[in-house]
């Protein structure tokens, strides 16, 4: 149905709204790490068989084009279907022009200079906009239609100008069209009454009354007026050497089907009935040779039509079409089609076709609400074992949680080259370290890492990978991975962020000395060590570990040599209590964290007024778990197991500590007792008051924002940030 819009919209100076992108049900739209409702793979590649890792929430267009290639095996890289199918089917074809929006272009580089003045209107008057309300392929034409009388002979200012004012009145119409659709109650009586565009006299010469005749037609077919508009496109088609003689036929079938589905009949018999007879208007266009630019777009139209006239019809062809894979599925865009008819929800599908059947068990395991798919995995494993179809193995390899030995054997046996392998062989890896198997499970995410991978795929195999680390070396070498919203499809790109599971290892699974292990490796970005070794120095600080504190404040001092002076201090620090407030001011300073941020920036120091305590909120990691639940992405990813014991004892101190503003804020109080002397109190109560704003906080928030705006006018009245916090802060706890 997008032939209408790739062929016609060029064609046709009235456009029909009804045929706005037929397989254009949603646009592409990734997490960050995976390619989970589209491909990240070039859409030609996928529709020849280069699957990369399916995801349950992708696309049915693209499940289907899966299904299919895993059907055919190998084989499909050879017949792939029509070239450029899928994205036909998907709509990206067509950039936004399949939409069918109404667009006003920007008036400085589109809008002919003339036309304001002819219309008496100033330049940015906003009734210009009523010009450019029809939809965008209608003002291209209007537009060619401009210019080409430029350029006639008898073209006179007088004439033009008759038809600029014309082409105004069909635009009025095309607004008020759009304006209509949001009128409801008492609003839909206060419609305005547009005048037609006359016709002109026949004192005119007949190609200057064709045009306008033309004008007239769309102007009817824009208000809805359908009778008017489909006996003057009619009439237009019929007359020989009207300049618009080859749209006339099918602008008035395009006229019919709107009559048709304006006044939709409640019966199907009825509804099939005015479907044939407009079949038979279109088989007139389809039999005429001098109507051939025409006969795509019309049988486009034609199966338009059918898709929403009568829906059950039209999708049970698909269905019987779409079920053989061996048949072109983008033939005629019958993929796209089928993917916008499908989604009607007042259509109930049973489940009779096995290509059905295998998406909407993919896609029920797109819910947060099921994140077993127990079911769902029960009848994928029952279906490949009544049928060895390789595309059910997939299904039960993608959605069980236990791998039975005979699906092993099955999934081991897949050829390289299938369609399916990478798919199967990332399931494995993961069934194999749910299994305990942890070195096939690492054999298996190594042996794919070395094939040309996607972003997104790659991603996944090293999530995998990452997740049956056996050191924290180990683990380091899978951490990184590529945003595919970023990169969309490019694989040259180097991993360079942290997923969630590298995050919440980091956070729950690393003891201080992990962290200053994983700012050792000299293989990660600089900015990823320095925020690891300043994490580890601000976790030994609250725990009082001045050996680890102060290995870790060496590694950063050479990460970030603007440190180097407050690790001496810390070094020099006589007590546990000097030792943490050097941290936790240093950590103010330069932006330090007790944990990663998904990408680490380099550390540099930050202007003071730009400073507030955000560190941490808790060290519990609920926030991920919360994410997990929330989050359109299937499975959150695993983390290694590296220094479990020690990292959880670590935990048991960290869990029950306040959150960074809480524990700023109590250090600074406590070391305003201990060192009233201090030059920097006075900028750190600010920072405290500051910090109370919102953000992670404790239930004494409050009254902690109160006490040091307090303390800051009592004791440094005269001081320049006494004088930048006026106010104190009162918020809810979070």
């Amino acid at each position: 149905m997008k032939r209408i819009l790739a062929l016609a919209m060029l064609a046709a100076a009235v456009s029909m709204a009804l045929d706005a992108g037929a397989s254009g049900d949603y646009g592409p739209s990734y997490t960050l790490f995976k390619a989970y409702t589209a491909p990240d793979i070039p859409l030609e590649r996928f529709q020849a068989g280069e699957l990369g890792i399916l995801q349950p929430g992708m696309r049915r267009v693209y499940l289907y084009t899966a299904w299919r290639a895993i059907s055919l095996g190998p084989k499909v890289a050879a017949s792939p279907g029509t070239p450029g199918g899928l994205a036909r089917a998907d709509g990206s074809a067509f950039g936004n022009g399949w939409q069918q929006a109404a667009v006003a272009p920007d008036p400085a580089s589109s809008r002919p200079p003339a036309i304001p003045a002819i219309l008496q209107l100033r330049e940015d008057d906003p009734a210009l906009n009523a010009y450019y309300a029809c939809p965008e392929a209608a003002n291209e034409q209007a537009g060619r239609t401009y210019r080409m009388l430029g350029a006639r002979p008898d073209a006179g200012k007088e004439r033009i100008a008759a038809w600029v004012r014309a082409q105004f009145q069909v635009g009025q119409a095309c607004q008020e069209a759009e304006a209509a659709r949001y009128r409801y109650g008492a609003e839909k009586d206060k419609a305005p009454q547009l005048a037609e565009p006359a016709p002109l006299p026949e004192s005119e010469p007949l190609f200057w009354r064709q045009l306008r005749d033309y004008q007239r037609a769309a102007w009817h077919f824009y208000l809805q007026h359908y009778a008017q508009s489909t006996a003057q496109f009619e009439r237009i088609g019929a007359t020989k050497g009207h300049p618009m003689q080859g749209l006339g036929q099918y602008l008035a079938l395009r006229s019919d089907i709107r009559r048709a589905l304006a006044l939709k009949e409640t019966s199907l018999a009825a509804r099939d009935k005015d479907a044939r007879w407009l079949e038979q208007r279109g088989a007139a266009i389809l039999a005429d040779a001098s109507l051939a630019p025409m006969h795509e777009p019309a049988r486009a139209l034609l199966r338009s039509m059918r898709a929403n006239l009568t829906p059950e019809i039209r999708l049970e062809e698909l269905n019987r079409y779409l079920d053989n894979p061996a048949a072109d599925p983008f033939a005629q865009d019958r993929l796209g089609d089928w993917a916008i008819v499908i989604d009607d929800a007042k259509l109930q599908t049973v489940k009779q076709y096995d290509f059905i059947d295998w998406i909407d068990t993919l896609r029920a395991c797109d819910l947060r609400s099921n994140p077993t798919c127990a079911a769902q995995a029960a009848h994928a494993l029952a279906r490949w074992k009544k049928t060895g179809a390789r595309t059910w193995l997939t299904a039960a390899m993608m959605l069980s949680q236990a791998m039975p030995p005979e699906l092993e054997r099955a999934a081991l046996a897949i050829g390289a080259d299938d369609p399916s392998w990478l798919t199967v062989h990332y399931h494995l890896a993961r069934l194999y370290r749910l299994a305990g198997r942890q070195q096939e499970a690492r054999a298996i995410g190594e042996a794919a890492l070395k094939r040309k991978l996607s972003p997104g795929t790659r991603n996944l195999f090293r999530e995998e990978r990452f997740a049956v680390a056996s050191s924290v070396k180990d683990a380091a070498a899978w951490l990184l991975r590529t945003n595919v919203d970023y990169l969309k499809g490019d694989p040259t790109q180097k991993e360079d962020m942290i997923n969630d599971d590298g995050l919440l290892w980091f956070k729950t699974g690393l003891p201080v000395a992990g962290m200053v292990e994983l700012a050792r490796v000299e293989s990660l970005p600089k900015p990823l060590r320095a925020r690891a070794a300043g994490a580890a120095w601000i976790r030994a600080s609250l725990l009082d570990m001045p050996e680890q504190g102060a290995a870790a404040a060496d590694l950063l001092a050479q990460l970030a040599p603007e440190l180097a002076a407050p690790v001496q201090r810390y070094r020099r620090a006589a007590s546990g209590e000097e030792r943490r407030h050097i941290a936790l001011v240093a950590a103010l300073r330069f932006g330090l964290s007790a944990q990663l941020d998904m990408a680490p920036q380099p550390v540099v120091s930050r202007g003071g007024d730009e400073v507030t305590a955000s560190g941490w909120c808790k060290f519990d990691g609920k926030e991920f778990e919360q994410a997990a639940d929330e989050r359109l992405a299937w499975r959150f990813p695993a983390m290694p197991a590296t220094g479990d014991a020690e990292a959880r004892a670590e935990l048991a101190r960290l869990a029950p500590m306040k959150t960074a503003t809480g524990v700023v804020g109590d250090d600074v109080l406590q070391w305003l007792g201990s060192h009233p002397k201090d030059p920097e109190l006075p900028w750190l109560l600010y920072v405290v008051v500051q910090s109370t704003r919102g953000g992670c906080l404790d239930a004494d928030a409050a009254s902690l924002s109160k006490k040091a705006f307090t303390l800051l006018h009592k004791r440094y009245p005269g001081s320049e940030w006494a004088a930048q916090t006026p106010y104190f802060y009162s918020p809810s706890s979070r």
